[in-house]
């Protein structure tokens, strides 16, 4: 990365994440900014339907078909600190968007790696290159104040060392969505060792602004406190990063999330910086409105 490049971690900071996990929570947008973006994405969510799945109930990969959102999956502040810790070599795999609203469940606490979990224990990603920390680095950018009243963040600090769960165990759906804090299903139902707990008294609370993020490694044992609060949703969205070796979606045509299938024919990954010497995986340059991605230069 080259020296007058300022939004990478420093030292320290990547140091920070080897031994916890986790990183932020980081500025990406002044706050009127973030509430404004948000503003316009959730309009778009709402009164457009989506051009990637039908359905798309849980919204995933609209950064393909809402301008907005392209432009935020490529924003120099966040990809700088991404190349920090898996190099320049990075594709954009998938977006989801949350809302907590006042009275929903904590997400519980969850582990993962190759998502083989949610697909019918078949891995949604293969990678080709080892990395201390996993395959996927995930940003996580709230567009709302997170805060221990209305749902934030939590981890489990230097967690992502050891896989507690097992993601080819049988997870079944039980219960309707609004049920349980993992899209009706029960995260525990993975855990290699069913008597083992998550430490909360050493949980790492995300006490987080309109337009800040953090990043962390999918291996980091995380989830989310409830929503305790009388009238605050809290929104937003996550970036799911992995490098160019790793094989995406590997010779499938649909794939299971959380007991949706979607058909990925309108699906592509973007190469948001450096370059693919593999092969493994076809990019888009285009969101589906025919809006191009901006491709960062490291």
């Amino acid at each position: 990365m080259s020296d007058d490049l300022t939004y990478g971690l420093k030292e320290k900071e990547i140091e920070f994440f080897h031994e916890n996990g986790y990183f932020g929570p980081f500025k990406v947008y002044d706050k009127n900014e973030a509430e404004d973006m948000w503003d316009q994405i959730i309009g778009t969510l709402i009164t457009e339907k989506s051009k990637v799945y039908d359905p798309n109930k849980y919204h995933y990969d609209r950064h393909l078909d809402v301008n907005l959102l392209s432009d935020h999956v490529v924003n120099p502040k966040i990809i700088h600190k991404v190349a920090s810790l898996m190099g320049n070599d990075i594709a954009l795999w998938r977006t989801e968007v949350f809302s907590k609203a006042p009275g929903d469940k904590g997400t519980e606490w969850h582990q993962v790696e190759s998502f083989a979990y949610a697909n019918n224990k078949v891995p949604q990603l293969i990678p080709q290159e080892k990395t201390d920390w996993g395959i996927v680095l995930t940003v996580w950018t709230a567009w709302t104040e997170a805060n221990m009243e209305n749902g934030c963040m939590k981890f489990q600090p230097g967690s992502h060392k050891i896989m507690y769960f097992d993601e080819t165990k049988d997870f079944k759906k039980n219960f309707d969505f609004d049920s349980t804090g993992f899209y009706g299903y029960t995260f525990a139902d993975l855990r290699k060792d069913s008597k083992w707990e998550p430490d909360e008294s050493k949980a790492a609370y995300m006490i987080m602004e309109p337009g800040e993020s953090v990043i962390f490694t999918t291996r980091c044992v995380h989830g989310s406190v409830p929503n305790i609060s009388t009238s605050s949703r809290r929104h937003s969205t996550n970036a799911r990063y992995v490098k160019t070796s790793t094989r995406i979606f590997p010779d499938m045509e649909t794939v299971t999330d959380h007991g949706e299938q979607y058909d990925l024919k309108n699906y592509s990954p973007v190469l948001v910086s450096g370059e693919d010497k593999h092969k493994h995986n076809k990019y888009t340059e285009r969101n589906l409105n025919g809006y191009p991605f901006k491709k960062v230069n490291l």
